[in-house]
């Protein structure tokens, strides 16, 4: 590296990095663009993939590659004649004075072993340095001395929970005015102090193989390994390539699933011993049946593979089950991972301490978070933290009062929302703020909520919280780097998150395991090749659970589940919501004839508006009260549209209107004064309006929830005063043979082939 052009000291921060990040430093401000390209290039291995591997054989050449161009780079920054020469001689210069001061950073002693290896007693006279440079030299050493207990604020990015919450002081949160930045330095220091006593005098290869973390059966171990073989080319190659090989299972539990391997391995045998042992025991505490149930144990095994899951039968009677499963799974992971980085390091030191070579040992990503779980509300998030910490057993955990205040419930959420359906009490209660997001950073003892991303284990956000972070398309804000190495990721409750916005899904898929823009001080020797390649999104796990199956799911499924496990889809046989119709109406469903998926909304607003709409008409100009039900927002616009031009009576109530419009159409709508009422999905699934006084029900496209279906229906029979007669009523849907999903949802498993693919394109059900 060029050394800077203007003579100048080197900052506090730029000498702490050198301090903490002996081996480079990246972060370096006199650093060019394109550097940390070279210097992924030099981290990989010669072993590893070798299109971008650099050959570094020993001890002395990987300090020479790491200590020396870092410090070279820094020094000559301020020197009074900037020459490579004279940088290389600072460098030399540093770990003489390393030697004679007892400088303890990791990357000077490789530059002092370095030194007395070659067998240099260099003075300041052999290595060409004047008195000036000698001062300069010695002026750095003692402000790195005096920095030596200040902690790096390398991480920039934060919980965007604390930008609401800066200024209040942590008084008021009842935590006590310490730094716990440094919590995991001092856990680190403490492990790996226990490993080397444990392991002390212990030379033999043998016994230290047999102290390893993982045993050689765990999936985690296979998985995560940074590996070359064939094995894993071969898997690689299938999942780019999408020649899966698929197979039908019949699972005791969940009946039919979709297993779609990368090799033909027939199904795996579970892990008999999946779980740390420190978590047995919170786990039967945490567990309401104390070890795994049925349903439990099924899912856990399938996720413990490390296969992308797709699970769409989530119910609310399962809720408990699945959350304790997916989070067990996620602190399971964490605490695997840490121990191998703690195994590693005391390795490190030992074989340091001994004046021999570790070898490589790479056991982590660029960034430190390696699990993201995505929750549409706080208080399924709630939920999940308070698992979490309960699966942690930690002595102390930080800033809990604070997580209470914002996330937990409040006293008068009890008595709201009675009078709805119990899905809908359910799904909202608690706090449902859909913005936010938190990090938690995980130790032994210890358990921080709103840790700072860069400093976290797991992350827990909503889709528009993580979106504020990483920031728009095309926009300036742009910080996704913290989302470059997660390992697992956990969509829960699709089917409320299509509810939302779907697009900040598919924007976090597309943001992670990229190669980050910044080093954030990670430690490339460290870094698994596979990950320095920008392979990582094959190594991730991603679980998405929902209470059915839609298109987008599908595609996500599709596009962006790549685990070279492979993966694996669970979805239910249904019965159909319409076994769930109470009122004695004829349920017409009409098949609308479409050519391409690409042209299905043209074709069925025009089946609608040119043949559909002008019996509607003629039905309402007898008896009114006709409700139009659109599941897409885009074709609820569109019929809105059309309906003023045309100058129809109606009024339309969608996630957008307010308490106070909505209450006045249904009133209107009841007592006659408006033939139409054009009703979203989405203000059904917010409000869940009682829209009384319905005499036709027409849906221009299926819910995508079924359990919409009978209720909108059943409400032709609770809305009436009984002197309406039942022949008055009527209700019709419109489909397309790509409506598969839905209509199988509604009319069940066994119809929907008889609906999408006979001749008849009418059907009724009485």
């Amino acid at each position: 590296m060029p050394p800077s052009k203007k003579s100048r000291r080197p900052t506090r921060r730029e000498l702490q990095q050198l301090k903490e990040y002996g081996e480079l430093d990246p972060l370096n401000s006199m650093m060019r663009d394109n550097d940390l390209d070279a210097l992924i290039g030099n981290a990989i291995s010669r072993s590893g993939y070798g299109r971008l591997s650099r050959s570094v054989h020993t001890v002395q050449e990987r300090a020479r590659h790491s200590k020396s161009n870092a410090e070279d780079s820094l020094l000559s920054s301020f020197t009074k004649a900037p020459k490579r020469a004279k940088g290389n001689a600072y460098s030399k210069l540093l770990g003489l004075l390393s030697t004679k001061q007892g400088m303890g950073s990791r990357g000077n002693s490789l530059v002092e072993r370095e030194i007395k290896e070659s067998g240099e007693d260099e003075s300041a006279e052999e290595i060409g340095l004047d008195d000036d440079d000698v001062s300069d030299a010695k002026e750095m050493k003692g402000q790195m001395d005096d920095n030596s207990d200040r902690s790096s604020n390398e991480a920039t990015m934060q919980s965007a929970d604390e930008d609401g919450a800066e200024s209040k002081s942590d008084a008021e949160y009842e935590v006590d005015q310490v730094d716990y930045d440094d919590l995991d330095d001092r856990s680190d220091r403490e492990d790996t102090a226990k490993v080397q006593e444990s392991t002390k005098g212990d030379d033999d290869e043998d016994k230290d193989d047999a102290a390893e973390v993982y045993e050689s059966g765990d999936f985690m171990a296979a998985h995560m390994a940074d590996d070359d073989s064939e094995l894993a080319h071969k898997k690689l190659a299938a999942v780019t390539q999408k020649k899966y090989s698929s197979m039908l299972i019949e699972d005791p539990v969940y009946g039919p699933v979709a297993c779609y391997n990368t090799i033909d391995e027939g199904v795996k045998e579970p892990n008999q011993r999946p779980l740390k042992q420190r978590l047995v025991k919170p786990f039967h505490k945490l567990n309401k049946n104390g070890d795994f149930t049925e349903f439990q144990r099924s899912l856990f095994n399938w996720i413990d593979q490390y296969r992308d899951v797709v699970y769409s039968g989530r119910t609310f009677d399962k809720e408990d089950e699945i959350t304790t499963t997916y989070a067990l799974h996620a602190i399971n992971h964490i605490m695997k991972a840490r121990d191998r980085e703690r195994k590693n390091n005391a390795k490190l030191a030992k074989t340091q301490a001994a004046g021999k070579d570790a070898g490589e040992l790479r056991d982590r990503g660029f960034t430190r978070p390696r699990v993201l779980i995505i929750v549409p509300f706080r208080n399924s998030a709630y939920t999940i933290v308070k698992k979490l910490l309960k699966l942690a057993s930690a002595d102390q955990e930080l800033n809990s009062s604070r997580f209470e205040k914002e996330y937990g419930p409040s006293e008068d959420d009890a008595d709201a929302n009675k009078r709805k359906p119990v899905d809908y009490q359910q799904t909202f209660a608690g706090n449902i703020d859909d913005a936010f997001r938190i990090g938690l950073q995980l130790h032994h003892r210890t358990v921080k909520l709103y840790s700072e991303f860069y400093r976290s284990d797991i992350l827990i956000a909503s889709p528009i919280g993580l979106r504020m972070t990483t920031g728009a398309q095309g926009g300036d804000r742009k910080d996704f780097d913290f989302l470059s190495s997660i390992e697992i990721v956990i969509v829960d409750q699709c089917d409320v998150l299509l509810m939302q916005n779907w697009d900040h899904i598919a924007h976090i898929f597309n943001c992670l395991n990229a190669i980050p823009k910044k080093d954030h001080g990670c430690d490339f020797s460290r870094i698994r090749n596979w990950a320095l390649e920008g392979m990582s999104q094959y190594r991730r796990q991603t679980i998405l659970i929902s209470q059915y199956m839609t298109p987008e799911i599908q595609g996500l499924f599709n596009n962006n589940c790549r685990s070279i496990e492979g993966k694996l889809r669970v979805k239910p046989i249904y019965s159909g919501s319409i076994t769930s119709v109470v009122a004695k109406v004829p349920q017409v469903f009409k098949r609308v004839a479409v050519s391409r998926l690409s042209f299905a909304a043209d074709e069925r607003f025009a089946h609608f508006t040119e043949n559909s709409l002008l019996e509607i008409e003629r039905l309402t100009k007898t008896t009114k009260h006709t409700v139009i039900f659109v599941s897409s927002y885009f074709d609820f616009v569109r019929v809105r549209n059309y309906l003023r031009e045309k100058d129809f009576s109606f009024v339309a109530i969608s996630e957008y209107s307010t308490r106070s419009e909505a209450m006045n159409a249904r009133r209107q709508f009841h007592a006659g004064e408006l033939s139409y009422i054009l009703y979203s999905e989405r203000a059904h699934f917010y409000h869940r309006y009682p829209i009384k006084g319905i005499h036709h029900m027409v849906f221009y496209s299926l819910p995508e929830h079924p359990d919409y279906y009978s209720e909108l229906v059943n409400l032709m029979l609770t809305s009436n005063t009984p002197n309406v007669s039942a022949d008055s009523l009527s209700c019709t849907a419109f489909y397309t043979k790509y409506d598969q999903l839905k209509i199988e949802r509604i009319v069940g498993t066994k119809l929907v082939s008889q609906l999408l693919n006979s001749e008849r394109a009418q059907y009724t059900f009485t």
